[in-house]
């Protein structure tokens, strides 16, 4: 419900401290995977680019790329399939959740790992706090953060 999540940016000091522990958990997930990129770069990521050479393209792209994957992915790969029915169950369902989430972003194996680390914090995050809007936060500020770097130098270029 994106009523209830705006709402919960109002819910306080706590809720802001779970985004940002998550957020930086994000983050590191993605420098470690840049990095482990870097150590091994012959390895095939099996990701694809999305166009942005005309605005309409950086329009999708942006709103694509940073708005909704924090709704959708978090909604379907988190609070879905995430089940608390025992230990067990939360286990094998969070690496359920992380692999989908994984082969969505990517058509190779390596690919498939380095985006499994990116799901890590976000899987800890949700099981921790049980609160998906913390979750959906997070993920999108690391999108604008990331994700909106690259609109901008795509505007500069263009400028």
């Amino acid at each position: 419900n994106l009523k209830e999540w705006f709402l919960s940016f109002r819910s306080g000091k706590k809720y802001w401290i779970q985004v940002l522990l998550t957020f930086l958990g994000f983050m590191l997930a993605f420098i470690l995977t840049t990095i482990l990129e870097g150590i091994f770069p012959g390895l095939e990521t099996g990701t694809i680019n999305l166009r942005r050479d005309t605005w309409l393209t950086l329009g999708v792209f942006a709103i694509s790329i940073i708005l909704f994957p924090a709704i959708t992915e978090e909604t379907f790969y988190r609070k879905n399939l995430i089940l608390f029915d025992s230990k067990k169950t939360v286990i094998i369902t969070t690496i359920l959740s992380m692999f989908l989430y994984a082969c969505e972003h990517s058509l190779a194996p390596w690919g498939i790992f380095l985006t499994m680390i990116w799901a890590l914090p976000l899987s800890l995050s949700y099981i921790k706090t049980r609160n998906i809007y913390v979750v959906m936060t997070a993920h999108f500020l690391g999108n604008l953060l990331g994700n909106g770097v690259d609109v901008i130098l795509t505007l500069i270029h263009w400028l």
